[in-house]
């Protein structure tokens, strides 16, 4: 094996460790949905109409690409997101501050109203909630859950249609 081999497949597993690997796809993402949101917010001359559309530009094409699907000015601060696939919000969702979305999670309004959702809610895969309703804060959504109904604080809900399994770190019977 010559030096130049070993030189190029280190630098070609770097690549595909810092630059296609998922983490920095989904930081690439929710960048450009926050200077999304700071354009569609602000009033646009003519530099920010074209930075506005070259930017929605981009949004659309990394939602195509990572298959995520957030609307603009629906989510708080704070949003993460660990793997990309199958992430979608409706637009008449709210989503607070430090949710946690992961893989295979649909959150929307089933007519109207879309659900509300507070700070540090932490979704796993598979969740889904559908509707017009209140999740609380501080709440766990167990892996493939549905959620059709409103959510108190400080709860861990499990199964189909979702139940509250834990309250208050406390099991409920």
């Amino acid at each position: 094996m010559a030096n130049g081999d070993i030189k190029s497949s280190f630098l070609s597993s770097l690549k595909g460790l810092f630059i296609f690997s998922e983490p920095p796809l989904i930081m690439k993402y929710l960048r450009v949905l926050r200077k999304m949101e700071y354009l569609t917010n602000t009033d646009r001359g003519l530099i920010k109409g074209i930075s506005y559309r070259i930017t929605r530009y981009r949004y659309n094409r990394l939602s195509h690409t990572l298959n995520i699907g957030i609307p603009v000015n629906t989510v708080g601060y704070g949003l993460r997101m660990y793997h990309v696939g199958e992430i979608g919000l409706g637009y008449n969702t709210t989503l607070g501050n430090y949710c946690i979305l992961q893989t295979g999670v649909m959150i929307g309004p089933t007519s109207g109203q879309g659900p509300t959702v507070g700070d540090h809610v932490y979704f796993a895969p598979g969740a889904k909630v559908f509707g017009s309703m209140k999740i609380g804060n501080h709440v766990i959504v167990a892996p493939n859950s549905v959620v059709v109904k409103d959510i108190p604080d400080n709860c861990t809900v499990s199964g189909v249609p979702a139940k509250i399994i834990k309250m208050n770190g406390e099991k409920v019977s």
